[in-house]
């Protein structure tokens, strides 16, 4: 069965109030990647970059997101609200 797992960049200092002030570059979530990769049995199919929007499904511990590092991307929608996204590594692998 194919599956996949988005590796974010980690909140690495809080600011005021508990909100994010900085997080991980995307070269130290490449470097995340590569260490699972090396660390578990899986037959890796495709890696690939993608935006996903602040706050990922499943990532309830509240380490990861994105508004000021080099790959943070604004999306607007219909609203004129601003979405904060941020750029990941997806990973497709077979176990």
């Amino acid at each position: 069965m194919i599956q996949f797992k988005d590796f974010a960049p980690r909140i690495i200092e809080r600011g005021p109030f508990g909100g994010a002030s900085d997080y991980e570059s995307f070269s130290e979530v490449v470097s995340a990647v590569n260490q699972w990769i090396e660390n578990t049995t899986i037959q890796v199919i495709n890696v690939e970059t993608v935006v996903l929007p602040d706050r990922i499904e499943g990532t309830s511990d509240g380490d990861y997101g994105l508004t000021t590092s080099n790959a943070f991307h604004p999306v607007m929608i219909s609203q004129g609200l601003a979405i904060n996204c941020f750029q990941c590594v997806r990973v497709w692998y077979r176990e």
